[in-house]
């Protein structure tokens, strides 16, 4: 079961009282702290007060489907000790990614993530043989002996 809480741009008293109540009557096995990968280094203050309050098993880096770099990144894993688990690269939930640390790396350097556009390309490939093959394949035609 996931339990989403609201987002918020900043951190005040409520809600951190909102988040340990939460996490006291639920009693998760795991909480990400979920980090937008376009605030820059402003991710690290959420981050360090939601592990402080929280104590937090994962960080969640989203938006990174446009030109954020995701160099928070390096600053969260820094500040919290925490793995980064997933990265999210669009809207929908097929657009959450494991995270591999040396594409972020690439990322971060400005060199881009070229092993994800590669596993893209292919994927995209075997679906493009996969619907070629389907519409060559005799439709339904049962051939007596």
């Amino acid at each position: 079961m996931i339990l989403d809480t609201a987002g918020r741009l900043h951190i005040d008293e409520e809600l951190m009282d909102q988040l340990k109540r939460i996490e006291k009557q639920v009693g998760p096995e795991q909480v990400y702290f979920v980090v937008d990968g376009m605030t820059g280094q402003d991710a690290v203050t959420s981050a360090k007060a939601f592990h402080e309050a929280l104590e937090i098993n994962g960080i969640i880096m989203t938006k990174l489907d446009g030109d954020a770099r995701g160099g928070a990144a390096l600053s969260v894993k820094s500040v919290t000790g925490v793995p980064i688990k997933f990265i999210g690269t669009g809207e929908h939930l097929d657009a959450l990614e494991e995270f591999h640390p040396d594409r972020m790396a690439g990322r971060i350097l400005g060199m881009g993530d070229v092993l994800t556009l590669v596993e893209q390309a292919q994927e995209k490939l075997e679906q493009d043989v996969l619907a070629e093959q389907e519409a060559a394949a005799p439709q339904g035609r049962i051939h007596p002996r």
